[in-house]
């Protein structure tokens, strides 16, 4: 019996790749006020605190939380002031109120079963003037990718079969992380695409041409230039945009 193909989790095995690239209006809100102390909650495989760390934007500790010990375990391997917790994102019970100075959270809030538990916790972990950026992305009524989404995520094709959830508009995101203790500073969103070269290389994996396990870092052992093209050359994805805010804690 001929063996199946690849399904299209297996290209998403590891959903991260690790850059110095990171999101523009990220870069701008930590080079404005560099955080002491940032908590990344749903850090995945470190895709978004690594560039932060490596660019010299975080002052003493980066709380790393995920449902994942495997990816609280990955991130804990980047950089020395990398602390791991394994926790629910909306529930991190060992960091104290106003602990941190900011709070970061990059393709989580689509994934969980209520999307209005993100609001409060960040508004409960940040110290009063933090800031916090988070982003997802936005489905058009047209908008279509790959994947079919699988119960109790809608039975759709959509960027992500685990996805609960696309938002609407700039509109529909801010409402969800709409909270008294919080102000946004922007809201905005953007074309979304897909690294072609991100494909080729989880296909490479699949082939067994590169070790899976090495596909987070592979860009890294790369000359620099391919790492820059990857925000090149990319396929817009049909009906998706990425959708980011940042906002800060009110002082009183």
């Amino acid at each position: 019996m001929a063996a199946s193909g690849p399904s299209v989790e297996d290209l998403e095995h590891s959903r991260y790749f690790l850059t110095e690239w990171m999101p523009p209006l990220l870069r701008e809100t930590a080079e404005r006020s560099a955080p002491r102390v940032v908590a990344d909650l749903g850090a995945g495989d470190g895709g978004t605190l690594w560039p932060l760390d490596r660019a010299g934007l975080v002052g003493e500790r980066i709380y790393a939380v995920d449902i994942s010990a495997e990816h609280v375990a990955l991130c804990e391997r980047l950089s020395p002031k990398v602390k791991g917790i394994v926790s629910d994102v909306a529930h991190v019970e060992e960091l104290a109120d106003a602990s941190v100075d900011a709070v970061i959270s990059s393709q989580v809030i689509e994934h969980l079963p209520d999307d209005s538990v993100l609001a409060p916790e960040i508004a409960r972990l940040l110290r009063p003037g933090g800031w916090f950026y988070v982003a997802s992305v936005i489905r058009s009524p047209h908008a279509f990718w790959l994947y079919k989404g699988k119960p109790p995520a809608p039975e759709r094709w959509q960027l992500d079969p685990t996805h609960m959830r696309e938002y609407e508009s700039e509109d529909h995101f801010r409402s969800v992380l709409s909270h008294p203790d919080l102000e946004f500073d922007v809201v905005r969103s953007s074309q979304l695409k897909f690294p072609l070269s991100d494909f080729a290389f989880r296909a490479a994996a699949l082939a067994r041409l590169v070790p899976r396990a090495k596909l987070p870092e592979l860009y890294l052992t790369l000359p620099p230039w391919i790492a820059k093209a990857r925000r090149a050359v990319g396929v817009p994805i049909p009906g998706y945009r990425w959708v980011e805010a940042t906002g800060h804690k009110h002082t009183s």
